[in-house]
């Protein structure tokens, strides 16, 4: 099968959290003849060109000041957007309509409605979408699955997730990330964060029902730090920096589930990220010094006790990491995972074979909006 022609809209020199490059460039690089980068989309031509010298593209890649450009590229088959989320829905809206497959990070949109929107508009025009909700893709998740679908605990009695540490510091930002303090943006703590979240853990455990919810914000003035650790102003967030989430688990019995998640460090000597899951036989508990590893595996360790063995020791279990293997490292381990299995569906497809996506789509993307909004309800910033 001949390479997939990527057009990257987001893949810049001066980009504020270089999320393209860490993640999107590494694997399609690198991706053994599946894809191949054609052409960038900036916010001027001038920008595009500066990143296909940078990142040592071919002279021929192509350079794009907008996204209707790229969407008129007849050579481009699938479109890469990794933007701030408030500008996705108007750069990729072009690409869909011209009937490019796309592949948007996480979250889709601002908002539900756009999302929807979206949607509806893929489906209109057939074409294949990806989100980037890669936790479902992560070996760390995949294992806790495959243990609770063996009968590793028997059944599934409760679940429970502590993370703390969203930020590097409780009080301040650095400036190229105050949007995350603003609401309106749609790219936050909770947006990204709780999405990706309960996302990861739906794909292990089955859709979370929520009951009730408690957001606070706790540290409403926030600093904005400059690239050397100065002050430069304080802001005010209408975001909130802690969620409590209860609910059900309606693949299990509907067995309680409860999620805390704050922005600010975990005490000190604790990890990031705590996860039970207490089955009739056993309980897995999975640990992190991160609040990310549907993104980065951040020392992730999983144990595991057995009720039966009773004064026995928890035991560390091992995964296999397939891309890490392949030399990926960081972020693009699980990005990359989600472009094999849509490079896989394409190559089978080339072969006459229809095969239903294994990946995240713009449905499942829809599907986390509503969940978000649902648990948001109508808080507001005092």
């Amino acid at each position: 099968m001949a390479p997939i022609r990527v057009g990257i809209i987001g893949l810049s020199k001066s980009s504020a959290t270089s999320w393209a490059s860490a993640a999107h460039f590494p694997y399609l690089v690198a991706s053994e003849g599946k894809y191949e980068i054609k052409a960038l989309c900036n916010s001027s031509i001038e920008s595009a060109q500066k990143a296909i010298e940078g990142y040592s593209l071919p002279s021929t890649t192509k350079a794009y000041g907008n996204p209707q450009d790229l969407a008129n590229d007849p050579d481009i088959d699938l479109v890469v957007c990794s933007t701030r989320v408030d500008v996705h829905y108007k750069t990729i809206k072009p690409n869909v309509e011209a009937g490019k497959d796309v592949f948007v990070e996480w979250p889709l949109t601002s908002n539900a409605q756009d999302s929807e929107e979206l949607v509806h508009l893929a489906n209109q025009k057939k074409v294949k979408t990806v989100i980037g909700l890669q936790g479902r893709v992560s070996p760390i998740y995949l294992k806790v699955k495959e243990m609770i679908e063996g009968g590793k605990i028997g059944e599934v009695l409760s679940s429970s997730i502590t993370a703390s540490g969203a930020t590097k510091y409780r009080d301040s930002i650095g400036e190229s990330l105050a949007y995350f303090f603003d609401r309106h943006v749609g790219g936050n703590l909770f947006t990204i964060y709780i999405g990706h979240l309960t996302d990861s853990i739906s794909s292990v455990l089955g859709p979370i029902k929520p009951k009730t919810s408690n957001l606070s914000l706790l540290r409403p003035d926030v600093k904005i730090l400059s690239s050397s650790g100065e002050t430069l102003r304080t802001i005010k967030s209408d975001v909130p920096d802690r969620f409590q989430i209860e609910g059900s688990l309606p693949s299990f019995s509907n067995a309680p589930i409860s999620i805390s998640f704050r922005r600010s460090a975990p005490f000190k000597g604790t990890p990031a990220y705590i996860w039970s899951i207490e089955g009739s036989k056993g309980e897995i508990r999975v640990e992190a010094d991160g609040t990310s590893i549907h993104a980065f595996e951040q020392n992730a360790r999983i144990l595991v006790e057995d009720f039966a063995k009773s004064g026995a020791e928890a035991a560390n279990v091992p995964w296999d990491d397939p891309m890490a293997d392949r030399g990926f490292k960081g972020p693009a381990r699980n990005i990359g995972s989600l472009y094999e299995a849509f490079a896989a569906a394409a190559a089978a497809e080339a072969e006459g074979e229809k095969e239903s996506a294994s990946w995240p789509t713009f449905e499942d993307a829809l599907e986390r909006h509503r969940f978000l909004e649902a648990v948001w309800g109508d808080w507001h910033a005092a």
